[in-house]
């Protein structure tokens, strides 16, 4: 094993906490739990910013409230959007928050090269592909 525990920052809603699951079920503990049986990696407990119900600003002001500054993940996951539909939000007004906290995320993993992304919505393609070149 590696002497350094990798570390995931799981950022998100419902989909990401696992709204009435076990702690031991929801996704980006089974994530990490997959990843240490079938690598010789070893990782640390993910750090999990999520809560049902959450829309994208919400989620970026439980993150300033984590108060995790400057710091970095080998791996972090975003699954946000949902919400801001289910409340009617405009999707013009979630292309720009989403924009801003996928950056923010990419910042968090260190702003490296390699990232797949997923959006609930169609918000067009171009806008993902400028964001993914970036």
């Amino acid at each position: 094993m590696n002497e350094k525990k990798l570390t995931y920052l799981a950022l998100g809603d419902s989909y990401t906490i696992g709204e009435g699951l076990q702690e031991s079920d929801r996704y980006p503990n089974l994530l990490v739990q997959k990843l240490r049986e079938a690598t010789s990696l070893d990782w640390q407990a993910p750090k999990i910013i999520a809560k049902t119900g959450w829309t994208v600003d919400e989620l970026n002001e439980g993150i300033n409230q984590a108060d995790l500054g400057d710091k970095t993940f080998d791996l972090v996951t975003l699954s946000i959007g949902v919400n801001n539909q289910y409340r009617g939000r405009p999707v013009e007004d979630y292309k720009l928050e989403f924009e801003a906290m996928l950056k923010r995320a990419i910042a968090f993993a260190g702003n490296k090269s390699e990232m797949s992304l997923y959006s609930p919505f169609q918000i067009g393609g171009s806008l993902l592909l400028q964001l993914a070149k970036a």
